[in-house]
């Protein structure tokens, strides 16, 4: 079937939306989960603990996720949001013309890395990476890019028999690379634990219960591993800094200049000074977020994430078990049998209607279940919060404070990205004035 793809033997690659609840919601009574597939196991290699990524447990996944969740509540991250301003605010600085300068031209790919670097920083273990600052990326950045680099490799080589195991001998690097980032991780952990922070940041509410023994420090150093590979990882790779970007070039191309001038329009008439603008302010700017789902929808920040089969039915087809299968969200995006205009960015497909109904009349037709940016489900992404607080409040400083536009008009960034695990992807170059 056309929305089902045989990509290796044992490995099926699905494009509908209903396979997104097929696989990934929470099972009914009487139902098996799908589990996560042994790709998993490799972002948990080498550390004494598994981590909310490399847990493959069901039940296990549960506990962790339990212990983690108040990291990001939406309550928790609104008392944290006087952390992320300062550092936002060095970003958006940076790009302001000197004097003797009309206009500044940066690489968005480098910075909104660089940026996405320094939040997770902070937040994870209490200081920045200072990457903004020193306006270079840190080198915890090559070392996790070339780590994932090597999970890729792997994620090819375990369909292999024996090769999973010996790889990291076959390939010292892999393992020098690994051994490195585990002890930066436990370095950083250790300082975190026996340091005294008076602020909130993501490890507020963990540490007392490492301290009662609800969590060993084993686990919490697995994942904060996990918090810097998944969130802020291979110098901008990583899932926000991805839709940081797409949403950059869409909005910023000559067929979306009306478009920028709305959401500029929407976001200078309600805050009247660059620091007037909140989280609990801008959250609530109808166009701005549909910019963010637009982008989010037309330039997906991530890839399948494999699952087995228990037996089961997916999109009306029946799956033996054992079988490693996912979601793929590129194809659906672009599919017009759930999105009218699906090559085209429209921010105007997610703006509430007078009738309560979502997206203009030219777009009723639209599927929006179709995309799942942050998954859905017990694995639903732990960190959806954060990331809307941090693309809301970037777009809104950048929007208010300059005038962009893309350097080379006629580039098709998103045709130069290459899929490395994440988005691998080129500069991005934007004139600010």
């Amino acid at each position: 079937a056309g929305h089902v793809v045989r990509v290796s033997p044992n490995e099926l690659s699905f494009a509908s939306a209903e396979s997104w609840k097929d696989i990934y919601s929470i099972p009914v009574s009487g139902q098996k989960p799908f589990v996560k597939s042994d790709f998993y196991s490799m972002f948990g290699a080498g550390f004494k603990a598994r981590c909310i990524g490399s847990e493959r447990d069901p039940r296990k996944h549960r506990r962790i996720r339990g212990l983690l969740n108040s990291c990001f509540s939406y309550r928790t991250l609104l008392e944290q949001e006087n952390i992320l301003h300062p550092l936002m605010d060095n970003f958006v600085e940076a790009f302001q013309p000197s004097n003797a300068e009309k206009e500044k031209i940066m690489d968005m790919t480098a910075w909104y890395g660089m940026l996405g670097f320094d939040l997770m920083g902070e937040m994870s273990f209490g200081e920045s990476f200072y990457a903004i600052q020193s306006g270079r990326p840190h080198f915890w950045t090559s070392l996790i890019t070339n780590h994932l680099f090597f999970v890729m490799v792997a994620d090819n080589l375990r369909r292999l028999p024996l090769i999973p195991t010996i790889a990291p001998y076959l390939v010292p690097a892999m393992r020098t690379l690994q051994n490195k980032h585990m002890a930066y991780t436990r370095d950083k952990v250790e300082k975190r634990l026996t340091g005294i922070n008076a602020r909130k940041d993501f490890l507020t509410t963990i540490v007392p219960k490492v301290h009662a023994g609800e969590m060993s420090k084993d686990e919490l150093i697995a994942n904060a591993s996990t918090l810097i590979l998944n969130i802020a990882s291979i110098g901008g790779g990583d899932s926000v800094v991805s839709v940081f970007c797409g949403t950059t070039f869409h909005l910023l191309s000559p067929a979306s200049h009306a478009k920028l001038a709305k959401v500029k329009q929407e976001v200078r008439s309600r805050f009247e000074s660059y620091d007037a603008i909140r989280f609990s302010d801008a959250q609530h700017l109808p166009y701005l977020q549909a910019v963010i789902k637009e982008g989010m929808r037309i330039f997906p920040p991530g890839f399948g994430l494999p699952r087995i089969s228990p037996g089961a039915t997916i999109s009306g087809t029946f799956v033996p078990q054992g079988t490693e299968v996912y979601t793929s969200p590129w194809p659906i995006s672009r599919n017009p049998k759930y999105y009218h205009l699906p090559h085209s960015f429209e921010p105007e497909r997610w703006l509430v209607q007078p009738d309560g109904s979502i997206g203009s009349p030219e777009f009723s037709s639209d599927v929006r279940t179709a995309g799942q940016p942050f998954l859905l489900g017990p694995h639903m992404c732990i960190g959806q919060n954060f990331a809307m607080m941090e693309m809301t409040l970037v777009l809104a400083k950048l929007v208010w404070r300059y005038d962009m536009e893309l350097v080379d008009e006629e580039q098709y960034w998103p045709a130069e990205c290459r899929s490395h695990l994440m988005w691998n992807k080129p500069p991005l170059m934007v004139r600010f004035k």
